[in-house]
């Protein structure tokens, strides 16, 4: 998808490489390489070929077109696991969930502005925060949170980050430039996104960033041309009636992977762009295997038709169109993330009723999808732990008919999309 060249489009089921020969490149052998360099494997096919590319002559964008699966039916196809405890979790409007460790899930509490941090016997390890002007508090309700690489927890609210241990001692508050979106784990260094708007001259940009967490100092701050993904051809995003703010240009929700790779997550029809490096200028472009259209259910249907009538809601005027939203295809999915093996994990919008179900991909490889109980709306994985933010099913016997909200944990040391689950449901 080299800008200014042609390139094919992906059909469901394959995968599309693109590969730019330059003189003198030798691409090295499999073992090497990062996932978006590998050629996918036929699963149709066995033994065929050397693994790993050589590449020798001078050239522009290549295309090759390698089935990864087609004519799978998605329920089928997914893994169901059965998880090895569960754990309520308080009610929240927000839906992140981060593992402090593989036993330790945090979440946010909306309504009391509060974390909590709670093992997977059930126990509470700490709840903290809170509204307010002090240490440890915050000025705005969280809304995000995040892992970090040594055991601590991000928590993003307004404009700032605050790391706590899983205890709940804060170690350290970040400055960030707004409401910046994480996109992976943070270590030494904090990434995400933030959308960025302009009255003065009506553009909006997406802006990746790369935070100093001890200093708060920007170390990289840079948008990615929506032209990266035009083969996508997606259609523009909506622009507000009572808006001047024109429709971004640039490409939102990045994830990097630790090897330096990214996949932007927010396209159409099931779609995922993979770039070998941010300073790529085409990438991969796939379209999930398992994706199938699906449209609002009348349950949310009704939540949005509040929302509209809602102060926020009314604010919006004719962009909160509830004949719109029902007509509209859902996205692929809700929520992405990347493992510490360097899998793309995508909490899909199928069913998502009684179960829900995860896509996994290596690199621009789809490798299986498996299925999990009630219905998700946050995850996070780490090592051999899966842990699923869940709203439960309402029961006759619930008075509000609020879905309760809860933590259910998969072991998925040894999953093997080729064998079966290691935790298959009885």
């Amino acid at each position: 998808m080299r800008h200014g060249t042609r390139a094919g489009r992906v059909r469901p089921g394959v995968v599309a490489i693109a590969l730019l020969a330059l003189p003198g490149l030798a691409v090295p052998p499999l073992a090497a390489q990062a996932p978006w360099e590998r050629k996918p494997r036929d699963r149709n096919s066995r033994g065929r070929g050397r693994p790993g590319w050589r590449v020798m002559s001078l050239g522009v964008v290549g295309i090759f077109f390698i089935s990864c699966r087609s004519g799978t039916d998605p329920e089928t196809a997914a893994i169901p696991l059965a998880p090895l405890a569960s754990t309520p979790a308080p009610l929240s409007v927000f839906t992140d969930l981060a593992l402090a460790t593989e036993t330790t899930g945090c979440v946010t509490d909306s309504y009391e502005s509060r974390v909590h941090c709670i093992h997977r016997s059930g126990e509470a390890v700490d709840v903290f925060g809170g509204l307010g002007q002090g240490p440890g508090e915050f000025r705005y309700s969280p809304i995000n949170v995040v892992r970090g690489t040594d055991g601590t927890v991000g928590v993003i609210g307004g404009n700032r980050m605050t790391v706590f241990d899983p205890s709940g001692r804060m170690v350290n508050t970040v400055s960030l430039p707004g409401r910046v979106s994480p996109v992976a784990p943070f270590d030494s260094i904090f990434r995400g996104y933030w959308r960025e708007s302009s009255r003065s001259t009506g553009r909006t940009e997406y802006w990746h960033l790369a935070v100093n967490v001890r200093t708060g100092e920007i170390l990289e701050k840079r948008a990615f041309p929506e032209s990266l993904a035009a083969e996508a051809d997606c259609p523009p995003p909506p622009r507000l009636s009572s808006s001047r703010i024109e429709a971004p240009t640039s490409l939102a929700r990045g994830l990097r992977f630790p090897s330096g790779g990214m996949v932007f997550t927010a396209l159409c029809r099931g779609q995922l762009l993979f770039l070998e490096n941010p300073n790529a200028e085409s990438g991969i472009l796939v379209e999930a295997p398992l994706y199938a259209p699906e449209y609002p259910s009348q349950r949310e249907v009704e939540r949005f038709r509040k929302f509209c009538d809602s102060p926020r809601g009314r604010f919006l005027g004719l962009a909160c169109d509830p004949e719109r939203f029902r007509t509209t295809p859902e996205v692929y999915g809700t929520q992405y993330w990347i493992d510490d093996q360097s899998r793309l994990w995508v909490l899909t919008n199928r069913d998502r009723e009684e179960f829900s179900y995860l896509d996994i991909y290596a690199g621009p490889e789809f490798e299986g999808s498996v299925r999990v109980r009630h219905r998700a709306v946050g995850f996070d994985v780490l090592g051999s732990t899966l842990a699923v933010l869940v709203d439960r099913p309402v029961g006759q016997d619930d008075p509000d008919g609020v879905p309760d909200r809860g933590i259910d944990w998969y072991d998925i040391n040894g999953l093997d999309f080729g064998k079966g689950s290691v935790s298959p449901e009885p």
